[in-house]
């Protein structure tokens, strides 16, 4: 017995005895008591794919990991599966089928979001590393295929998105070490084509206009890869020419991770010579010595929202939702007060 038989026994939509057996809350106890025992009597095993597939109700979400760019290095991947476990929980408990692709170019990338469309008939999918500029956005609206952005893009309006405040977290690191008496704060960030960098970049310029800071150039650097040696290479130049500084502001961990190597090929004490203040992650949480004071990354708790909203979709009346995770400092011992 398939699915659209047990409907017509039981006189329900198909859609309804699909949600009863998938434990939707939207189903009442009684119904789904009902159908639950009908699909005993009859030996009904529900395929939770194929029910969807029948009710035109299902949810296949596509997800696409580069491994090329920001994320050739391994340890930067970990930040995205901290994200898919923030997933997982809602994945299972709303038996959504999730496709995973990986991709080592962009071009393999593309094709990656094709298959996903064309084959595997993914009908949401989540976007992440946004560029202010991102060709993934109009490919998706072609294929009218409904998505949230794990970031923000600037030119977008009415769209779907979770994100870290990125320029508050800035403003709440600068507001921490200017409270730590700290003025020649400098700050290392990423390339400014990913739309959380330039963001960033403006949480540091306002707060240092905020605090009547003049902006020296000197003490803002950008790097183009996440490996910890090469921005060690950068940080550990821009230390030598510019020794009066006395902070540093990491964009990423992996800026942390190589502001940390460059201090220690300078003979530069962290937390007494230095102060270091980095963005979290499982980095510098756990594998970076020391361990560096620096601004939460909520990664799961956005996967669990993003999730969430893709699903609030089905509704009618939807339009579009954001969510934006409150940062808060993680204190490591890594910042000194000045005297």
């Amino acid at each position: 017995m398939n699915i659209k038989q047990l409907s017509k026994k039981l006189g329900l939509s198909i859609t309804t005895v699909s949600r009863a057996l998938g434990g939707y809350s939207d189903v009442s106890d009684k119904t789904r008591e009902r159908v639950k025992k009908f699909a005993k009597k009859y030996n009904y095993i529900p395929n939770p794919y194929a029910s969807r597939l029948a009710s035109g109700k299902f949810n296949t979400i596509g997800f696409v990991l580069p491994l090329y760019g920001l994320n050739s290095n391994t340890l930067n991947q970990t930040s995205f599966f901290e994200f898919i476990a923030g997933m997982t929980n809602k994945i299972h408990s709303e038996n959504i089928q999730f496709f995973m692709m990986f991709a080592n170019s962009l071009a393999e990338e593309k094709k990656a979001y094709e298959k996903l469309i064309n084959v595997q008939k993914v009908n949401k999918v989540i976007l992440h590393n946004l560029k202010k500029k991102d060709s993934r956005i109009e490919m998706l609206k072609k294929n009218n295929i409904k998505f949230v952005t794990w970031g923000r893009v600037q030119n977008l309006k009415n769209y779907s998105w979770v994100d870290l405040d990125n320029e508050a977290s800035v403003n709440i690191i600068m507001d921490y070490l200017v409270s730590k008496n700290h003025k020649n704060i400098a700050c290392i960030n990423i390339i400014e084509n990913y739309n959380f960098a330039y963001l960033r970049k403006m949480g540091y310029l306002n707060s240092l206009k905020k605090h009547k800071i003049e902006y020296n150039k000197n003490f803002y650097i950008t790097v183009k890869t996440e490996e910890p040696d090469q921005n060690a290479i950068l940080i550990k130049e821009m230390l030598i020419q510019n020794p009066e500084i006395t902070s540093l502001i990491c964009s990423t961990e992996y800026s942390g991770v190589g502001a940390i190597k460059a201090c220690k090929e300078l003979n530069i004490e962290i937390g007494k010579d230095i102060s270091i203040v980095t963005f979290d992650g499982p980095v510098v949480e756990s594998l970076s010595s020391p361990p560096l004071t620096a601004i939460t990354h909520p990664r799961k708790e956005l996967g669990l929202k993003a999730i969430e909203i893709l699903l609030a979709m089905d509704n009618k009346n939807f339009t579009h939702q954001s969510y934006m995770a409150k940062p808060k400092i993680i204190e490591r011992g890594t910042v000194k007060e000045l005297q």
